[in-house]
């Protein structure tokens, strides 16, 4: 990816984006313009940062949270590059992100922008403040959302951008 991408990011904050460290990648998010983000987002660049953060969530998920099985269907929405879409089934001892399969039925959707999925998956902006703000909807068992931050280990007190 070339600096073209992201006009007011610098090379190690490209990096940063891009690493799949949620420390690098929070700070790039603190550091960067909010609407050079929401651009960046967009490109493929951007799709695959988001990519990167779907397929990082295993190693982040904190297991023993579930006796059972959940599914839990995500859809991060952005406005020139489509959405991108993974279902994350959330069980005992891990978690398991896949492609979106259309057969099954979710026992939640989330659906939110770009922005709010790195604040939210950073831990910048809490899910409750995002819900409040209407950058985030849910669908489905919303006690399971309510509890989505601890799935990660993320802490309670996110702060607003």
């Amino acid at each position: 990816m070339t600096t073209e991408s992201f006009h007011a990011a610098s090379e190690k904050q490209i990096d940063d984006l891009l690493s799949g460290d949620r420390t690098r990648v929070k700070s790039a998010v603190d550091q960067l313009p909010r609407n050079e983000l929401v651009s960046a987002l967009n490109t493929p660049a951007g799709e695959q940062a988001l990519a990167n953060a779907f397929e990082l969530m295993p190693s982040y998920y904190t297991a023993g949270k579930f006796d059972h099985t959940v599914l839990v269907r995500y859809r991060v929405d952005r406005p020139d590059g489509g959405a991108v879409e993974r279902d994350v089934t959330f069980g005992p001892e891990n978690c398991v992100v896949r492609p979106v399969d259309s057969m099954s039925v979710p026992d939640l959707t989330v659906t939110m922008d770009a922005l709010s999925f790195v604040e939210a998956a950073t831990g910048i902006t809490r899910g409750m403040e995002l819900l409040m703000r209407g950058d985030l909807k849910v669908q489905g068992n919303v006690q399971l959302a309510l509890k989505m931050e601890a799935f990660f280990g993320l802490a309670p007190g996110g702060k607003t951008r």
